[in-house]
């Protein structure tokens, strides 16, 4: 299959995943593909290709693995900001803007939690 092939059909079963996860409450995910004759096996097999490119996506972000003589390493994601307004006032501490979101982070959030919220930030852009 080419790329532009796979393409496509990616992007036709990502339709069919959003909507099936965003279908009636108290409807099963059984009930919605019988209901739009979406084969069950193939909704499955697309879902667990997602995931799974989710999944290594994420690993990618998070710092290799250490071995016992090697020491700690930092790493730094950069979103590309149009504009970041540093605010002192009761309300956040900073805020960072670009096209496709705002962010809004306090000074009482954890250091630890702003690392991880840049890292999903960083995978989402």
């Amino acid at each position: 299959m080419d790329k532009s092939t796979h393409e496509v059909r990616s992007k036709n079963w990502a339709d069919i995943i959003s909507q099936c996860q965003s279908r009636p409450e108290g409807q099963t995910v059984k009930q919605w593909l019988l209901e739009n004759n979406v084969p069950e096996k193939s909704y499955y097999y697309w879902l667990r290709k997602f995931r799974k490119h989710a999944y290594d996506s994420i690993q990618e972000i998070k710092s290799p693995a250490l071995s016992d003589n090697s020491s700690p390493s930092v790493a730094f994601a950069e979103i590309p900001a149009e504009e970041i307004v540093p605010r002192f006032n009761d309300g956040p501490a900073i805020t960072i803007k670009t096209r496709k979101l705002m962010l809004e982070i306090s000074s009482a959030i954890p250091a630890e939690s702003i690392v991880e919220l840049v890292k999903a930030v960083a995978h989402a852009l």
